[in-house]
Formats: structure tokens, C-alpha cells, sequence
């Protein structure tokens, strides 16, 4: 079943959400000190809380939920994640990937092409 509208895009995607729902806790109107809900969702190292409106958290989310047939963004290798958070812990992430010019023709470079696919 397809469901219509953000409220489908918000359902399918609470499936591989991007944020951990064991941090976050929502709070309702009723249990909280000014009468609007909240949402506190705090980081992975515990250190940082944040607390948002229940509205703009929801807000936030939607930002982040693509429309139907559209894709994501996933970074692999260099970008992944791990990459960045192994180079950070190393203090190596300050060093710019370049890329080494060819020194092939373009002739010889689809010739080589060509050899490797066959």
C-alpha cells in the first residue's frame, strides 16, 4: 500500500530513519513545564542534548525524508563515514584528495579501455 503525501513519505522512511530513536525522547504536552511538547534527542558520545519543539523537530525531519523516486546521497571510500571519522582520529582529515593527471593520449587511454572490457 502507497500511502499519499508527506504523511507517506514520513512512513516509509521511519523505516531507515538517519537519526537513532533510542536517544530520542519525546515529551508530551501535558508532562511538560510550558504546555508545548518536545522532543530531546541527545547525541551518540552523550554529551550534547538538544530539545526541540515537537513541531519543529518534526520540521526537521521532514527536510530529510526524500520525495518518492528520488534517491539519497551515500558516500563510499574516500567520503564514507569511517573514512572521515578513521583520518579524524588519526588527525590526517586536513589532506585534500587530488587527482593524478593521465599521462596517457586520448587515443592510447580508449585503446586501454577497450582491452580492459574485453
Amino acid at each position: 500500500m502507497v500511502c499519499p503525501g508527506t504523511a507517506g513519505n514520513l512512513a516509509r522512511y521511519i523505516i531507515r530513519a538517519c537519526f537513532s530513536q533510542e536517544r530520542m525522547v519525546y515529551i508530551p504536552a501535558k508532562k511538560s513545564e510550558d504546555g508545548v511538547a518536545k522532543v530531546i534527542y541527545t547525541s551518540k558520545d552523550k554529551k550534547t542534548r538538544k530539545i526541540f519543539n515537537a513541531l519543529d523537530w518534526l520540521a526537521r525531519l521532514l527536510t530529510h525524508i526524500p520525495s518518492r523516486y528520488e534517491h539519497t546521497v551515500r558516500y563510499y571510500g574516500f567520503f564514507s563515514n569511517k573514512s572521515r571519522g578513521m583520518r579524524k582520529k588519526a588527525d590526517a582529515d586536513d589532506t585534500i584528495p587530488t587527482i593524478i593527471p593521465n599521462e596517457m593520449s586520448s587515443n592510447e587511454a580508449r585503446q586501454n579501455w577497450a582491452r580492459l572490457i574485453q
